[in-house]
């Protein structure tokens, strides 16, 4: 992220080991395919058993794909580089990427590993939806989970034979792709049972992934009958009989089926906020373990060497759950390599005479790249991605980052500003990773820009200090825009709203100075927009000559 010159450069070693926290199919895959890349893994399960052995209701009815996991438990069972921990959770985490100390606590023993990197790869929770629909757990009621166990044994199998068996689907909730394929899935092993005959009651039909469409149809070739309808059908007697009036016939049709199955809902792991809260890793919508920022996806979390795959960042089916896998795998041989890291020495560099250890610096760091030493704070050149937003809010500017050292700035804000023919001198903090982007293909495409425009490259907007803001305008700017990215779209997650703030602050010492507080805008922008920067900045011109050259020259 940095733009300094790294000549001073440097080797350091750093922990290969890997933990893996959570023994489900996602996390048994993670485990295999890691350690074929000859790392030791840690392989946690909260749980008593792995996932193949709980029963894995996502492969019911595929005999091949329930064969093939198996055998890949089996082999990492017998890997000398998997240590399988259940019953086993974690309670802390200290430390930085590739120096990761995590206690893990296994009955009353506490385990402590030293790892480079950690993958969360927990499951999604299930909650069946009864109530929406008016039921009661019984005998002859049951939710989707309790159905596929079912399926999974050949003595379930057996109890429905000769059975009727109506399913009821997206009508107590939004439709989603993959509470459909566990439908689909139960429907098509239904069929394969002697005499069993399957009804599926379902709002909109969600078969937008791969297989499903081809799967819908097949159901319907051996049999199975859709109901598709806009509101929930009549129940009686907790589902003694499902009707509901069919506007095609004009009439009500009415079954009595020996079973109901439940649709259920897909949430986060219950876990997840305890592992996040552990982690220091930004929780995000509904619980899961990401946020909507494209620089994290697919499977990146808020700090380097801890990702997060399958259902622990969305709601995930298998084949997606292990291309997260996949690509975790290939994440964790760049970071950890062979356990050496050519890193620069001045990436971030604390002056220990300035440091009081304030703890501000821990607090903002959206990476958790900071900890303590004797005397001052300690920056990992592993963990810390160069936005600067620890040197900002430094009370005591004890923090520098290399290639973006305050002394240079200022000398880039003042050289910015210098007085030329009368026209409005403007400068633009824009952030590398987008605005300055955007202001070189605008001007790569010679698109309009005013004459007096100077940008002034920042690591992250969350780097722009106050004091960049109140000097440019005493060397005489006329204007300036702090640009960064749109939120949420961030590579330090929330460098944009630290710039927010300085701004807002900045807005506050100018009115008590009497300058215009049009001369000071903050805007989003993306490393695409060269037309957006044209407008942006050609407006900030106009802005500028109906309010005339700033009053402190």
């Amino acid at each position: 992220m940095t733009d300094m010159k790294q000549k001073d450069m440097e080797e350091i070693n750093i922990a290969t080991d890997v933990l893996v926290l959570g023994g489900g199919l996602t996390g048994i895959k993670a485990a295999s395919e890691i350690a074929g890349l000859g790392y030791k893994v840690i392989l946690v399960e909260k749980d008593a058993e792995l996932g193949s052995q709980k029963g894995p209701e996502s492969l019911v009815g595929l005999k091949e794909e329930l064969e093939a996991l198996q055998d890949l438990e089996s082999k990492i069972t017998a890997d000398s580089n998997v240590e399988i921990l259940t019953q086993t959770g974690l309670v802390n985490a200290a430390g930085v990427t590739g120096d990761f100390t995590a206690r893990l606590s296994k009955g009353k023993e506490v385990i402590e590993h030293k790892v480079g990197a950690i993958v969360v790869a927990t499951d999604f929770a299930t909650a069946a939806l009864h109530e929406n629909y008016g039921l009661s757990p019984a005998d002859n009621v049951l939710a989707q989970s309790q159905m596929a166990e079912l399926l999974a044994s050949e003595a379930g199998k057996g109890k429905l034979a000769n059975k009727t068996v109506a399913f009821l689907v997206g009508l107590a909730q939004d439709g989603n792709p993959l509470v459909m394929e566990r439908v689909l899935k139960s429907v098509l092993a239904l069929q394969e049972i002697d005499g069993c005959e399957a009804y599926i009651y379902t709002g909109d039909l969600k078969v937008a992934s791969d297989g499903l469409e081809r799967m819908y149809m097949e159901s319907r070739e051996k049999g199975a009958v859709y109901f598709k309808l806009t509101e929930k059908p009549e129940i009686v007697e907790n589902g003694k009989t499902i009707s509901f009036f069919d506007s095609v016939a004009r009439r009500n049709i009415e079954i009595s089926p020996d079973v109901i199955v439940v649709e259920e809902e897909l949430r986060a792991d219950d876990l997840n906020e305890e592992i996040a809260e552990i982690l220091r890793i930004n929780v995000g919508p509904s619980g899961f373990l990401q946020n909507d920022n494209v620089h994290f996806f697919p499977v990146r979390s808020n700090r380097e060497g801890i990702f997060v795959a399958g259902s622990t960042r969305e709601i995930s089916g298998l084949p997606s759950a292990w291309t997260d896998v996949e690509n975790i795998a290939i994440e964790v041989k760049d970071l950890l390599g062979d356990g050496k890291k050519i890193v620069a020495k001045n990436k971030a560099v604390v002056n220990e005479d300035k440091c009081v250890i304030c703890l501000t610096c821990y607090r903002c760091c959206p990476h958790g790249a900071i900890y303590w030493g004797d005397k001052k704070a300690i920056i990992s050149p592993v963990a810390c991605q160069g936005c600067g937003i620890c040197a900002s809010e430094c009370p005591m500017d004890a923090i520098q980052v290399g290639g973006f050292e305050d002394e240079d700035m200022t000398e880039k804000v003042k050289s910015g500003v210098v007085s030329g023919n009368g026209t409005p001198r403007i400068l633009a903090f824009c952030c590398q990773n987008s605005a300055f982007e955007a202001g070189e293909m605008a001007d790569m495409f010679k698109m309009q820009l005013p004459e007096g425009l100077r940008m002034i490259k920042v690591p992250c907007a969350g780097k722009i200090d106050l004091d960049y803001i109140l000097n440019a305008f005493v060397s005489g700017a006329d204007g300036i825009l702090v640009m960064a990215c749109h939120p949420g779209n961030c590579k330090s997650e929330n460098g944009n709203t630290f710039a927010q703030w300085r701004v807002n602050d900045a807005y506050r010492m100018m009115e008590e100075v009497g300058l215009e507080k049009d001369r000071l805008c903050f805007v989003g922008t993306a490393s695409n927009m060269g037309s957006g920067f044209s407008s942006i900045v050609v407006d900030m011109e106009k802005r500028i000559n109906e309010l005339g050259l700033s009053p402190l020259k």
